[in-house]
């Protein structure tokens, strides 16, 4: 805002943009700790300091431990900050403030902050000399500070005295090579005695002209552009009021020696004039010519709304021309009139934002040495400007000229009406429009409508899962089809289990008369040793059977596939 105002008053706003780093000691304390947690906290790579104070035991005997830390956290911040105009300073000849010869920033700071960004006292106090500077004699800061400019004193406490401290950027060959480098040179004290010079690759200082001037760095402020309006504007209306104070506080006309002059020169209402002769004391009418310059100041404003695009039109005050008009011509009126306000926008963007953000890439590619989450579009995502490229272009967009609000809402509605149709026309994959441009359109509608969550009322397309799909739903002749399938399927199975069953029962018929048989060869077996009294081999009569009886299961399997064949035609 500061550097804006100054632009549009003071011909030029100034801004400068650096890297800053901070380091700040924060202590902690915990308490209750037992010695193993004391130790994974003092563990940590920024703890500078740990203090242990024993605070009692467990129930099992285990020490605890009061533990307070200090760490040494260092913080790395871009930092932008408008200038006041006195304390910038650029070479006359400049053309533009990367390539001026010389471009510097004064200020005074105090002892300790001089000592905070790693001066030496003793070098301090050498150079700043003996008493304390300021701006007190410039003419700009006296203006800025009009009521206590001239009150300034020196400050009793030693480290709180204001030194002049200048940071130059000036191109000088300081290796001879005969190619100017760029450096940054820092001086202290009125003299501007040299305490620090560093080689710099860019210049950190953006400037804001509404006017700008050709082949120069600065240009014309609103205020150069109405300042003569301004002032004859003021002559005229001092005289209107002169001409309202004769007419109505005339001046008298009096007769020497007949009046007295103590009671004409008292202004009291209903005062008393003493007179020796009645016609000794006469008004001197004046009659108020004002009303002839009214006029002239409407002309002057007109010329300065020429010249500025500022008018009661732009703004939305001029109620009694609007009345009247049509829309149309109402639309006409504020966009003329808008028509410089965006012209000086445009310049801001073009000559103050774009260098302004190009540099503040650069800082971040360069000093930002890990990555970062960022919340973006309501979602966490990681950023490494590590692998940014920081020479890539900026595009300033300036949402002004294009219409009111009302306007572009409707306008947005109008495309997705479009947008809508297309999609039921087309489908929602076509070469026109999809989902997401659809999506797009629907968030700014409700942007504009004031609402800041475009998700409380759609869903981002690229976000959505859709379900898994449903199988279509078959015909009644597929039904008919499916369930006559189904149908010989069942009586497949149930065949197959009849078949299993009888199969299970040949086994087990098959197994019963096996049994039946090799019971009865035993106990003819057994006779017949009985009766001859002999002795037989009864392994090779069990081998034997045993062999018929697996011949008798592959006949029955044979059998079984061969009914299973069989069926097949049927099922």
């Amino acid at each position: 805002m500061a550097v804006f105002k100054d632009a549009l008053i003071r011909r030029t706003g100034i801004l400068k943009y650096w890297h800053e780093e901070t380091e700040e000691v924060k202590s902690h304390n915990f308490i209750g700790l037992d010695e193993q947690q004391a130790q994974v906290l003092a563990g940590d790579d920024d703890v500078e300091s740990v203090e242990l104070t024993e605070a009692g035991q467990t129930a099992e005997g285990i020490p605890l431990f009061d533990v307070t830390l200090k760490r040494r956290v260092k913080e790395g911040n871009i930092k932008i900050e408008a200038l006041p105009p006195e304390e910038f300073l650029i070479s006359r000849t400049a053309k533009s403030v990367q390539t001026a010869d010389i471009v510097a920033h004064r200020s005074y700071k105090s002892v300790s902050d001089l000592v905070a960004l790693g001066y030496d006292l003793d070098d301090i106090e050498e150079y700043a000399g003996g008493t304390e500077e300021s701006f007190s004699n410039n003419e700009e800061y006296i203006n800025r500070h009009a009521d206590n400019a001239t009150r300034h004193q020196g400050s009793l406490e030693p480290s709180s005295r204001k030194v002049l401290y200048c940071e130059s950027y000036v191109r000088i060959d300081k290796d001879q090579d005969n190619y100017s480098e760029l450096l940054r040179v820092c001086t202290i004290g009125s003299h501007h005695n040299v305490v620090n010079v560093m080689p710099c690759d860019y210049i950190p200082f953006v400037c804001f002209t509404p006017d700008p001037t050709p082949h120069s760095w600065d240009g014309a402020s609103i205020t150069d552009i109405v300042a003569d309006i301004q002032r004859i504007k003021s002559a005229i209306l001092r005289n209107v009021m002169d001409s309202l104070v004769m007419a109505v506080s005339p001046r008298m006309l009096v007769t020497e020696g007949q009046v007295n002059m103590k009671d004409v020169l008292n202004t009291e209402v209903g005062a008393i004039i003493r007179t020796k002769n009645p016609a000794a004391v006469s008004q001197l009418d004046m009659p108020f010519v004002g009303q002839q310059a009214l006029p002239i100041l409407g002309m002057l404003d007109e010329i300065k709304a020429t010249r500025t695009g500022i008018t009661k039109a732009s703004q939305g005050l001029d109620s009694e021309n609007l009345q009247s008009a049509t829309r149309l011509a109402v639309d006409s009126t504020v966009k003329a009139a808008q028509a410089h306000i965006e012209l000086i926008a445009r310049i801001f963007a073009e000559t103050g934002l774009k260098p302004l953000y190009k540099g503040v890439l650069k800082l971040v590619c360069q000093y930002q040495d890990r990555e970062k989450m960022a919340r973006l579009n309501n979602q966490w995502v990681p950023i490494d400007p590590r692998y940014w490229d920081a020479d890539m272009d900026v595009s300033v967009d300036i949402p002004l000229g294009g219409g009111n609000d009302m306007e572009k809402m409707q306008f947005l509605e109008n495309i997705a009406q479009r947008q809508d149709a297309l999609l039921q026309q087309l489908g929602p994959e076509n070469p026109i429009v999809n989902l997401r441009q659809y999506y797009s359109t629907l968030s700014k509608i409700v942007t504009m409508s004031g609402f800041k969550d475009p998700n409380l009322f759609f869903t981002d397309p690229a976000q959505y899962q859709a379900p898994e799909p449903q199988p279509p739903q078959p015909t009644p002749e597929e039904q008919y089809i499916q369930i006559q399938g189904q149908k010989v399927q069942a009586d497949a199975q149930i065949d197959a289990q009849k078949l299993e069953l009888e199969r299970e029962k040949m086994i087990r018929l098959d197994d019963r008369e096996k049994d039946r048989i090799e019971s009865q060869a035993q106990l003819s077996l057994m006779e017949m040793e009985a009766k001859y009294n002999t002795t037989m081999d009864g392994a090779k009569i069990k081998a034997s059977m045993e062999r018929d009886r697996e011949q008798m299961k592959q006949n029955a399997a044979m059998l079984q596939a061969q009914l299973a064949q069989q069926n097949l035609p049927n099922a």
